[in-house]
């Protein structure tokens, strides 16, 4: 017997590295209102396919948060690399 209410989940978004990496290298070509924008469209379609997936309103916008965190961790790493490189 198969149990109906099993469900099954889409890797974490968080830790879709192309994705993260992307949407750093897009924010940081951004600045002000654009980059704001930017975010708030990406993070609503990154919410409605979570929802789709089957995920429920607080476990989604939870993940949202995780991926920007992923985003500013990603944006914080690149911006050290290119000091290093200007200072070296």
């Amino acid at each position: 017997m198969h149990d109906q209410s099993a469900r099954l989940f889409g890797f974490p978004i968080d830790r879709r590295a192309a994705l993260v990496r992307r949407t750093a290298a897009e924010l940081s070509g951004l600045n002000g209102e654009a980059a704001n924008g930017y975010w708030r469209t990406t993070a609503r379609k990154l919410l409605q396919e979570l929802i789709e997936q089957g995920r429920d309103m607080e476990t989604a916008r939870g993940e949202v948060l995780r991926f920007f965190e992923a985003v500013q961790a990603e944006f914080r790493k690149e911006t050290a690399e290119r000091r290093s490189i200007v200072t070296a």
